[in-house]
């Protein structure tokens, strides 16, 4: 089957990103798509003069509604003003583009969303939200959920998410977020629904059996629960990733809820065997599972880090942390003066047990700051590599300068503070190689909110760099 596609309305901010992505699209030249929008925006409509499949008028329906264009399907050709002369698709055009691939005329080769090849250099990510901004709508929410007894607080979560979604890109082009309020009070309400049948079985054993039996029950369901977060945590994930977009293509995640709870059961109980010697390794296995069932579109990210190259990091660290921990037991060894009045050895103490945080805080943050490089550095997506050059000092600066903000304002400058770790990561953040953007077609995937909505119902928010 094929059809017409028909631009009606141009609703967006940037006449001339548009003008360049519709040229891109329709092989036309600048100008000729330049003459087109200008034509549209005071009202008239323009139609493609050659028929497309309805696959390829799916995915450049969702593309150029994500732009700003309002479209429309035709099975006939329709008699338009002269618009229509000014494109046409017969001709070539007159410059040599190299990003051509995501045209009509070669999307029989390909099932082709409309996502141009990437020359060979770094493609940057982006962040262009301000702190003003996500005050003003986080402002709001706060008070519609209070007045709205908390109701509102999964439409203001939405909201939120849409923000900073949105104003996140990457190669020039900006996410879209098509989750709802709905489908997050939803997930929220149907968990809340399991929560209150296992506490009214728990009351209902103790009805029969006395209060120890009940005590036991709800003991057993608490443990229950806190086994099945890394199955909840899989279904918030494919939930928010679902309704991700970037360029007319959503993302999906695809790794399986028993997997998951397999991973983490394993992981925790071999680091308490191996006295947490096997922490680095559980942490790249956690990498591996997050990110290598990451999709977008058809194609999925790759993972390649190995436990032992973060071990002797690993190590430093909690070298670190014990020499911090045991120092203060050491010093009536180190400073024999010290040991001789119990009032010297409280005041030394209380002097220097504050002071023997900081390098221990100050390694973390180079740790974290190094685990992030390396991470990042181990991702791979369609033949490009991730890249990421913060670093300890940088990483640090950022926490201990947001801390303070948060301290000295209680609070109220959450907004500033989560779009200054946005704009960190997109300043920081790139991708190196030919990255293949013109072989991902759509490859949607279903998943409900129930996920998102227990997720909420421990205050989770899983964030792991995607």
């Amino acid at each position: 089957m094929s059809c017409f596609l028909t631009l009606s309305d141009f609703a967006g901010d940037d006449q001339d990103a548009a003008a360049k992505k519709l040229a891109l699209m329709f092989r036309m030249a600048p100008g000729q798509a330049s003459a087109i929008l200008e034509k549209i925006s005071k009202g008239q409509i323009w139609q493609t003069p050659k028929e497309v499949s309805d696959q390829q008028a799916a995915v450049a329906e969702n593309y150029l509604t994500g732009i700003g264009f309002q479209v429309e399907r035709s099975g006939q050709q329709q008699a338009v003003d002269p618009i229509a002369g000014i494109a046409t698709l017969e001709e070539e055009p007159p410059f040599e583009e190299t990003d051509t691939e995501t045209s009509f005329e070669s999307a029989d080769e390909v099932s082709a969303p409309a996502v141009p090849q990437t020359p060979q250099k770094g493609l940057t990510v982006g962040f262009h939200g301000t702190g003003g901004g996500l005050f003003k709508i986080m402002f709001i929410n706060w008070i519609l959920t209070i007045f709205t007894l908390g109701i509102y607080y999964f439409w203001g979560k939405t909201k939120v998410r849409r923000y900073l979604w949105e104003q996140s890109s990457f190669a020039g082009d900006r996410f879209y977020y098509h989750g709802t309020g709905g489908e997050l009070f939803k997930g929220a309400v149907i968990f809340g629904l399991i929560l209150a049948l296992l506490n009214g079985a728990s009351y209902a054993l103790g009805q029969a059996w006395g209060a120890e039996a009940q005590l036991y029950a709800e003991i057993g369901t608490s443990y229950l629960i806190v086994s099945l977060l890394p199955v909840i945590m899989v279904g918030a994930m494919r939930y928010r990733l679902s309704r991700t977009a970037w360029r007319g293509i959503r993302l999906s995640f695809r790794g399986k809820r028993k997997s998951a709870l397999w991973l983490y059961i394993k992981g925790y109980l071999f680091t308490f065997l191996t006295l947490g010697l096997y922490w680095p390794y559980f942490t790249v296995q956690k990498q591996k599972f997050w990110k290598s069932n990451a999709h977008f579109g058809n194609q999925a990210f790759e993972y390649n880090g190995e436990g032992k190259d973060i071990l002797k990091a690993f190590l430093l660290i909690n070298l670190l942390f014990v020499a911090s921990i045991g120092l203060p037991f050491a010093l009536p060894l180190l400073m024999p003066g010290i040991s001789e009045g119990q009032a010297n050895l409280e005041l030394a103490l209380k002097l220097f047990l504050p002071v023997i945080w900081i390098p221990l805080i100050i390694g973390y943050m180079y740790y974290s700051a190094y685990l992030d490089r390396y991470n990042w550095s181990k991702t791979q997506f369609a033949g490009g590599t991730f890249k990421y050059d913060a670093t300890g000092g940088q990483w640090f600066l950022l926490n201990i300068t947001n801390l303070l903000l948060l301290t000295f304002t209680a609070f109220l400058a959450l907004p500033f503070v989560i779009i200054r770790y946005r704009k960190f990561l997109a300043k920081h953040l790139t991708v190196h190689g030919n990255m293949q953007l013109s072989q991902i077609v759509q490859e949607a995937q279903k998943s409900s909110a129930l996920g998102e909505g227990a997720a909420d119902g421990f205050d989770m928010d899983i964030d792991i760099g995607l």
